[in-house]
């Protein structure tokens, strides 16, 4: 699976979760409604705007969802003390 596959995969299962449209996930990611349309439709995604997209989805996904088998998920992000 390509990371492009686990950004759409995560971003499909996390709204559907939450009952929100690709529009409202997109923008809770990159502060664009359209840029989980363009990478489906085969535009690039820089490193750090998937980490950053990654990270989110780490730290936001509903505790009563399962975390898709095969997608590796980052480590919680540190807590300060």
């Amino acid at each position: 699976m390509t990371g492009r596959d686990q950004i759409l995969e995560l971003a499909s299962i996390y709204g559907q979760a939450l009952g929100l449209e690709r529009t409202t996930v997109s923008w809770r990611l990159f502060q664009d409604t359209n840029k989980l349309d363009a990478i489906a439709a085969g535009r690039d995604l820089y490193l750090g705007r998937y980490e950053r997209a990654m990270r989110f989805f780490a730290d936001s996904w509903p505790p009563h969802l399962d975390w898709p088998e095969g997608i590796t998920r980052p480590a919680p992000a540190r807590q300060s003390a």
